[in-house]
């Protein structure tokens, strides 16, 4: 079990110099979806390797049970070390980002259309002020591009797809894979 850790401090690390050599070449930083997807193959690739390399040479005893403990050996550190990176990525090496987004949603809101629109789309705002409306936005946008907030965020949603990934790949594994 403890060579999980090993393939998640590894492979977030892979991440993590990818995320630092995109900075350093200033390549498509102000985009989150590669990001994300490179995050999200390698945390399913961390644990689909270390996954198969404990059913094939572990012991042949193993449970679905056990199965998920051990991706989730692998996904627990993959997801403290890319959330916390994250945390120190938003808030000392590239806070531009965020006050960039905060810019371009200032500039939105400006707008007497994008106003409208927020009061079409909820209609508990149909009696604030276009004053209040546009306070309520800006409190949200910062909350939305705190690192702190960016740090909770990622180890919830990185947590749950460790987990959901784990019960996957041990289900494909015990049924398509490994079958007895």
């Amino acid at each position: 079990m403890k060579k999980g850790w090993l393939y998640g401090l590894v492979f977030g690390s892979f991440w993590i110099a990818f995320k630092m050599l995109a900075f350093l070449l200033d390549f498509q930083l102000d985009q989150i979806q590669p990001f994300v997807l490179l995050n999200m193959a390698l945390l399913t690739a961390a644990i689909a390797f270390f996954m198969y390399r404990k059913k094939r040479f572990g012991s042949p005893e193993s449970n679905i049970l056990t199965d998920i403990k051990a991706g989730l050996s692998v996904g627990l550190p993959y997801t403290l070390v890319v959330s916390f990176f994250l945390f120190f990525y938003y808030q000392d090496i590239y806070p531009e980002f965020n006050e960039k987004k905060r810019a371009a949603y200032e500039k939105r809101m400006d707008s007497p259309e994008e106003i409208a629109a927020i009061r079409k789309a909820n209609s508990a705002l149909e009696n604030k002020s276009d004053g209040e409306i546009v306070e309520m936005a800006r409190k949200n946008t910062a909350m939305m591009y705190d690192p702190q907030f960016t740090l909770s965020v990622s180890l919830l949603a990185l947590l749950v797809y460790s987990t959901l990934n784990s019960l996957l790949i041990a289900v494909i594994y015990r049924r398509v894979v490994f079958r007895d």
